[in-house]
């Protein structure tokens, strides 16, 4: 079976949302004096894009599960907003280290969303590799922030 065809302008866009996070950590590499600032914007940023994926699920959920599921995605969709709300409030390296985390769990419940009907058919095909980008994302800031 062929991976399904993303609708261009959520790859576009999907894709520009990486951009604040890969200029976070070019900074933090690339200006050491800049490191604390960079730092703070990345994960301000990664967590303002947790947040946003839970917004989704909800969204998805609210227009389309069914009465019997629906208790249980809105549940998980207040999960990723408040893991991240966690994560900027401990040291940045604790909190990009709680925000990789959070991005590398989030597929399952993409996954499950696309099986139950409840996402479109092209959801997973742009969520997996977003979420795993930023997970990467902030692992390697974490690291950054470690040596």
């Amino acid at each position: 079976m062929s991976e399904p065809t993303i609708p261009r302008p959520a790859l576009w866009l999907g894709l520009a949302g990486l951009l604040p996070s890969i200029t976070a950590l070019v900074v933090m590499l690339a200006l050491p004096g800049m490191r604390e600032l960079a730092a703070s914007a990345g994960l301000g940023f990664a967590a303002v894009i947790a947040s946003f994926v839970g917004g989704s699920w909800w969204g998805l959920a609210a227009g389309r599960a069914s009465p019997e599921a629906m208790p249980c995605y809105l549940s998980l969709a207040v999960m990723p907003g408040l893991l991240a709300w966690l994560a900027v409030l401990v040291p940045p390296m604790t909190g990009f280290g709680v925000l990789a985390l959070l991005f590398a769990v989030l597929p399952p419940t993409d996954r499950r969303l696309l099986h139950e009907g409840v996402s479109p058919f092209w959801w997973l095909a742009l969520r997996l590799p977003l979420s795993l980008a930023m997970a990467a994302l902030q692992a390697a800031m974490a690291l950054v922030l470690v040596f």
